[in-house]
């Protein structure tokens, strides 16, 4: 792939995206420690993430899945590959986790059915994460030193969906159990943190494009033309011929 002809002097996109995949991750690896510390200083713990919207840290949740929504969508978005695909598909779920909450106590009616397009987005959302993590992840990372890279990937995007099948499974097994110990959200940090590793190991792990690379070093086209007319040596115009009578 031959870079941009637009491309910056000392920009490097192949950097840039992997930068921006690892912010994402920094973002999703805080999130359920602030909703934990917080849980923690009020003396009670949320049956799951979603219901500390309704905490002081709420504002902390929305902000943090729409900024991580946000980045998923525009990071590469005009690149319509399969893994941009489905990064876009991921962002646009997680904002509709962000803007439709989970019911509080006593719900009306209208708030049920906006709890259940947030269950539904929630899912797609994770769903969305381990399949980036599982198939799409480990198809670049081919070269033998980078092979355990496609390792934890694909284990991290099994753990997340293997987390998505127990939050039912155990539910139906062991309701009280899985209820009165917090399960969900334990589930839930889980696929977080899933996301979270495997999105800071790729922006950090994946090479850049040495072409990329070549060019971010050199100055700009023109820039670089005007210095070589400056020094170059002007060329010597052969005398007329001269006509004799």
């Amino acid at each position: 792939m031959l870079p941009a002809a637009n491309t910056a002097w000392g920009e490097n996109p192949a950097l840039s995206y992997g930068n921006l995949r690892a912010i994402i991750g920094y973002i999703a690896l805080t999130l359920p420690v602030v909703l934990l510390v917080s849980g923690a200083v009020d003396g009670h713990i949320e049956g799951s993430m979603s219901a500390y919207y309704y905490t002081q840290v709420g504002d902390v949740f929305t902000g943090a899945l729409c900024v991580i929504g946000i980045f998923l969508v525009a990071y590469r978005l005009a690149a319509w590959t399969l893994d941009n695909i489905a990064t876009t598909l991921a962002g646009i779920a997680a904002l509709g986790v962000a803007f439709f909450h989970s019911a509080p106590a006593h719900a009306t009616l209208s708030q049920l059915r906006l709890a259940d397009v947030h269950l539904s987005c929630a899912t797609a959302l994770f769903v969305l994460l381990g399949a980036i993590s599982l198939f799409i992840f480990p198809r670049t990372d081919i070269e033998l030193e980078q092979r355990w890279h496609a390792a934890c990937y694909m284990g991290l995007g099994a753990l997340i969906w293997l987390s998505i099948i127990l939050m039912p499974v155990l539910n139906a097994l062991a309701s009280s159990f899985y209820n009165d110990n917090d399960i969900f959200f334990v589930l839930e940090t889980i696929c977080v943190m899933a996301f979270a590793v495997s999105f800071i190991l790729k922006g950090h792990g994946q090479p850049t494009d040495r072409e990329f690379a070549l060019q971010a070093g050199q100055p700009p086209a023109a820039l670089t033309r005007a210095l070589a007319d400056r020094h170059a040596v002007p060329a010597k115009t052969p005398p007329e011929p001269t006509v004799q009578a």
